[in-house]
């Protein structure tokens, strides 16, 4: 009998001290705690993305110096004294995630109603159909030049067209590293 009991004793201190370097273990295995670098959540525009009212794009051999914020490319991202409440093709948005500039295309893609064709849908806000995806429900449509993207995105839901439709952003998702 004493011996069961040494066995189950003996068993008992393995799986205790083992327990206890396990754990002992995964202490020296964290990593240090640091402060992270604060997000910066700003109120959304739409979708993700915030607008920026105050900058353009512009070709970088028209822009002066003084007024470059940023390069993209060939272009230049400028600040500009008057801007404008109007939300067209062309318009910068900013990532509140990724805190990346990016320009609106001045499409909308849009899940159309059962019964509603392209056509009817664009009429209803008066955009161009640039494409058609057959046996889908999905259209993209276009604004016209000077014409709001939000206001017409907001009349295709209120006019009982579209399910949905969202604005499209020209931005970078995936980057080599």
């Amino acid at each position: 009998m004493k011996v069961k009991q040494l066995i189950v004793l003996g068993a008992t201190a393995c799986i205790s001290f083992g327990a206890t370097a396990h754990a002992d273990f995964d202490k020296k295995l964290q990593l240090p705690k640091s402060q992270v670098a604060n997000l910066k959540f700003k109120k959304a525009d739409f979708g993700s993305y915030k607008i920026e009212k105050g900058l353009r794009l512009v070709p970088s051999s028209l822009a002066s110096e003084e007024y470059v914020v940023m390069q993209k490319g060939e272009m230049s991202v400028v600040t500009v004294a008057n801007s404008s409440d109007v939300v067209t093709k062309g318009t910068l948005v900013r990532n509140i995630l990724t805190d990346n500039l990016s320009a609106l295309s001045g499409n909308l893609t849009v899940l159309l109603k059962e019964g509603v064709s392209a056509s009817d849908a664009a009429s209803a806000a008066g955009l161009k159909v640039v494409s058609v995806f057959p046996g889908t429900k999905l259209v993209v449509l276009a604004v016209n030049n000077g014409q709001d993207i939000q206001i017409a995105a907001k009349q295709l839901k209120v006019s009982g067209v579209a399910k949905e439709a969202k604005i499209e952003v020209l931005e970078t998702i995936y980057t080599a590293q």
